[in-house]
């Protein structure tokens, strides 16, 4: 009986929402989209554009949560301000987008766990060179429209811009050894650290973006600031995506962080189905995980040093 109720629930309990499920990043994708501008030359960090608290395409007007304003790449990014992304898109184009996520792999799979594991969507170039709108491209600078991504890629995503640039291949363990220590098998080997690609991106972009991260979480009105940890500098970006699910309007949240600023050590995605946004729903949850990690982490400290001294 319990087994049917999982069978037939809707949302399915069965799926590894990590790497099985694909959803719109929403705001998160600003990482991409923003590094692609700044990358094209049409804007610097230290550029300032006027929002009106929305953004006019055609007949349309796409609203804005950030209020209106001056804004440079920074204040933009904290602010998560809509209108400055989506002008700067369309700036730069979206073949520049595409070329940057493709950089990141986005629309492939990982290779974590074979058979369980969905690549997303992301136009190629192909695509974008054919039926495509500026609508199309505002929405994808701003993490809607056509492009889905797992939890995994976000994470994988995040740990590149931390590192200075690596993205890995992720592994979930080091080794699988035979059952039966009789048996002429050899144990299976996942060495760490082996890496995927290496982005191709000015060093000085990267840090303004490492920066910009930095700053939704420290400075004022910064969407990320419920993940802040005193000593322990947490970097992030929240992202709130809106889908439509059977008739009725629903979101999917999200918080892409990684810690410490200086010294990065750990990449943290929260995605949380029908939260209330990035910052209000994720970003305390990534403050809990960061602040066991900080405190395993000295536990570990203290005791190889008190292990030290007793030799």
């Amino acid at each position: 009986k319990k087994w049917a109720e999982y069978r037939n629930s809707n949302p399915s309990p069965l799926l590894f929402r990590a790497t099985q499920e694909r959803y719109p990043p929403g705001s998160i994708f600003k990482i991409i989209s923003g590094l692609a501008a700044l990358e094209s030359g049409v804007v610097k960090t230290n550029d300032i554009m006027y929002s009106a608290g929305h953004y006019r395409l055609g007949r349309r007007n796409i609203d804005d949560t950030a209020p209106p304003g001056q804004y440079d790449f920074k204040k933009a990014f904290k602010h998560s301000s809509n209108t400055y992304f989506i002008h700067h898109g369309l700036a730069c184009g979206i073949e520049n987008i595409i070329r940057m996520g493709n950089q990141f792999f986005l629309g492939q799979r990982s290779g974590l766990l074979p058979r369980q594991e969905v690549a997303g969507q992301f136009p190629t170039l192909e695509e974008v060179r054919g039926n495509w709108r500026d609508g199309d491209t505002a929405n994808i600078a701003i993490g809607q429209g056509r492009i889905t991504v797992t939890p995994l890629q976000m994470g994988l995503m995040t740990a590149a811009v931390a590192n200075g640039g690596r993205i890995f291949w992720p592994r979930l363990v080091a080794r699988i050894e035979p059952a039966d220590p009789d048996a002429f098998i050899e144990a299976m080997s996942f060495p760490k650290g082996k890496v995927r690609g290496q982005l191709r991106v000015n060093p000085r972009n990267l840090k303004a973006l490492q920066h910009a991260m930095w700053a939704d979480v420290h400075e004022e009105s910064g969407t990320g600031w419920r993940s802040k940890i005193e000593s322990y500098a947490v970097c992030g970006k929240t992202g709130t995506a809106e889908v439509r699910s059977g008739g009725r309007r629903d979101k999917i949240t999200w918080f892409a962080s990684y810690a410490p600023y200086k010294h990065p050590r750990y990449a943290i995605v929260v995605m949380v189905e029908s939260g209330i946004s990035g910052g209000r729903t994720c970003a305390p949850i990534a403050k809990k995980m960061f602040e066991a990690l900080r405190d395993r982490d000295i536990e570990i400290s203290r005791r190889s040093n008190g292990a030290l001294a007793n030799n």
